[in-house]
């Protein structure tokens, strides 16, 4: 016979009452299950153990040092499994739950920090936990399992991702009227920035450049005139809403979006997440 299986929660349950009775029979008894079947619970937990729980002796059964081990932590066991299938039997049914939402630094600043408290204040029984990164790498987390929900720009499409169209963005170009016109600020790696220095070639010209692959310190630099960055509109408009975007330049069209797993389970929370999301950015859906 095969006892090679995990055991479950009744098992610990069934090795509590033993060891309380320490009699096989007497514990059977007071469960209402037969002996038999006690005996492959047991079994079961030793052979997952790999150590002996019980010494027969002559007045019944004594707990051996795996056993009084593994009774000392039984009822934190079976609190925390309790607690575990409560909350999730809740989420299938409740407004309750905790979502991983992946996301860029600047979408964290420039599009949650209008939503988030509002999220909370409606919906008290879920939780966000933010984590960041470009967009590429959140949707590689969001098909992997390991993020629930991505905020991101421009993502490609993946049979396993179900992209909600959120908003739209520009790329441009950003200045003040003092900005030094002969200094280029941006983010060398941006898809963005690469397109449109390929469209201003020969056209604009920049003595020197300053290189940042933070978005907030080039808006930044940039809102205290000390050249003319390429940045996203909400961006500019977050950090240093001075900035004015320079008239007749190239611009790259951006679309926000809200991804998951197609298979994610459609529970009450993370339906929640997903006509939240869409219902607040419909609120500032055009280009900014």
């Amino acid at each position: 016979m095969n006892f090679n299986i995990y055991p479950t929660s009744w098992d610990l349950r069934y090795f509590q009452e033993i060891a309380h009775t320490a009699n096989l029979s007497r514990a059977a008894e007071r469960l209402g299950v037969g002996q038999p079947t006690l005996s492959l619970s047991l079994k079961r937990l030793e052979n997952n153990l790999g150590a002996k729980l019980f010494l027969r002796r002559n007045r019944g059964l004594t707990l051996t040092p795996a056993g009084q081990r593994l009774l000392q932590e039984s009822n934190r066991l079976l609190f925390h499994w309790e607690s575990i299938v409560s909350e999730i039997k809740k989420s299938k049914t409740e407004l309750v739950g905790r979502y991983s939402l992946g996301c860029h630094p600047s979408i964290a600043i420039c599009v949650l920090k209008d939503i988030l408290r509002e999220f909370y204040v409606s919906f008290p029984g879920i939780e966000i936990q933010l984590t960041h990164g470009l967009s590429r790498i959140v949707c590689e987390g969001v098909i992997s399992g390991t993020i629930d929900f991505g905020i991101v720009v421009n993502p490609v499409r993946h049979p396993d991702l179900v992209i909600h169209k959120l908003a739209r963005d520009e790329v441009g170009f950003w200045k003040m009227p003092n900005s030094l016109k002969d200094v280029l600020i941006y983010h060398p790696s941006l898809i963005q920035t690469q397109s449109l220095l390929k469209k201003i070639k020969n056209k604009m010209f920049f003595k020197r450049s300053i290189v940042s692959e933070n978005l907030e310190v080039i808006a930044s630099l940039s809102g205290t005139g000390t050249g003319i960055a390429i940045l996203p509109g909400r961006v500019a408009k977050a950090i240093a809403p001075q900035l004015k975007r320079m008239k007749n330049t190239p611009i790259y069209r951006d679309e926000i979006t809200l991804v998951h797993r197609f298979d994610m389970p459609k529970t009450p929370g993370s339906k929640c997440i997903v006509n939240f999301m869409k219902s607040s950015m419909s609120k500032a859906s055009g280009a900014v």
